[in-house]
């Protein structure tokens, strides 16, 4: 047994990012392989700005539930990727607006049968499982959401 499943609940953040890299980095292996100039991180924005086409890095953060340094590093990769278009607020010059370029929207439509398929697969491997673990990661986070982990430990120290 490695250390981090050895420690069992202390460790659970640092498991659960292990297993998310994991799967990134072998969805990644794929679009290289497929020749796509994308990467899975960029997936969540990509697709938000697909339904919602215009937003600020703060909205895309505040929506996503990501930190605002995280979209805002996103951002810059997708933009020096060409996937993006970004432009400052009319109203708010300090608010860069983000929308996706034509070569984004291309990309999109490019990775739909390859996100089915992983789609497809995911489903299939969380059905190997005993548990249903997108269930109970949503009752997880809106637990998080009730009190915040910093919050349950301040309160026990």
């Amino acid at each position: 047994m490695d250390l981090i499943s050895e420690l069992g609940a202390l460790a659970v953040a640092t498991r659960l990012k292990r297993l998310s890299e994991r799967l990134a980095g072998d969805v990644n292996k794929v679009y290289k392989e497929l020749d796509l100039n994308f990467e899975s991180k960029w997936f969540l924005v990509l697709e938000l700005l697909s339904r919602r086409k215009t937003l600020s890095i703060v909205d895309i953060a505040d929506e996503l539930k990501l930190t605002h340094p995280a979209i805002v590093q996103f951002a810059d990769q997708m933009l020096k990727a060409k996937l993006i278009i970004a432009q400052k607020d009319i109203k708010d010059g300090r608010k860069r607006m983000v929308s996706l370029s034509p070569q984004g929207v291309k990309l999109l439509k490019q990775l739909a049968p390859v996100l089915a398929v992983i789609k497809e697969e995911n489903e299939l491997w969380l059905k190997e499982a005993d548990h249903q673990l997108l269930d109970i990661m949503t009752q997880l986070e809106a637990k998080l959401d009730e009190m915040s982990m910093y919050d349950r430990v301040k309160r026990s120290l």
